[in-house]
């Protein structure tokens, strides 16, 4: 018991008196040095425009709901609509969306050897009876856009928005010129 309390002591001195020669040792965090990739983003520009968005309050009758990941689509006169608040709204279909019939606007277009098909801003192409949503494939022309076709600034050339595909007019019609990510 004498020896703990002089080694208790001893201790208590040494941490709260210390000495010159004593150092604390520091230890510095490694920085690791981050290195961020930006990609090239073209500049859109959305002009004020009043979009025109094609709703409906009922649907024709017979018109049957076609069910793509648990959302019912229907639909109209070659259009899609879903069912919100009460209204059906125009919305396009999800790529990978098949189906057996092309509304009757349906223009066939062949783009770098590819058979496509082009329908109100909808491209479809056949695999086998059934008719699939595919993404907009760059550089194919249509000849008109529909009127929910918004007007946009891309990297300043007067460009049509529709679908998340941008077209430019050309003498022929609209060309496609870029596909947008989901992400913009």
């Amino acid at each position: 018991m004498k020896n703990l309390k002089y080694v208790l002591g001893l201790l208590l001195i040494v941490f709260l008196f210390p000495c010159q020669n004593s150092e604390a040792q520091t230890v510095r965090p490694r920085r690791e040095k981050v290195v961020k990739v930006r990609t090239a983003k073209r500049k859109i520009r959305r002009h004020k425009r009043r979009v025109v968005r094609r709703t409906l309050r009922r649907l024709p009758n017979g018109t049957v709901a076609v069910m793509h990941r648990s959302v019912a689509y229907y639909p109209v006169a070659g259009m899609f609509f879903i069912a919100k608040k009460g209204a059906y709204i125009r919305t396009f279909p999800p790529r990978g969306f098949r189906v057996r019939i092309l509304p009757r606007t349906a223009v066939r277009l062949m783009v770098r050897g590819a058979v496509y098909h082009y329908a109100d801003g909808v491209f479809y192409q056949p695999i086998g009876e059934e008719f699939q949503i595919v993404r907009p494939p760059e550089s194919a022309v249509v000849k008109e856009l529909p009127a929910d076709a918004e007007e946009i600034d891309f990297d300043g050339v007067s460009a049509y928005e529709l679908n998340e595909a941008v077209y430019k007019l050309i003498d022929g019609g609209y060309e496609v010129i870029e596909v947008l990510d989901d992400s913009e």
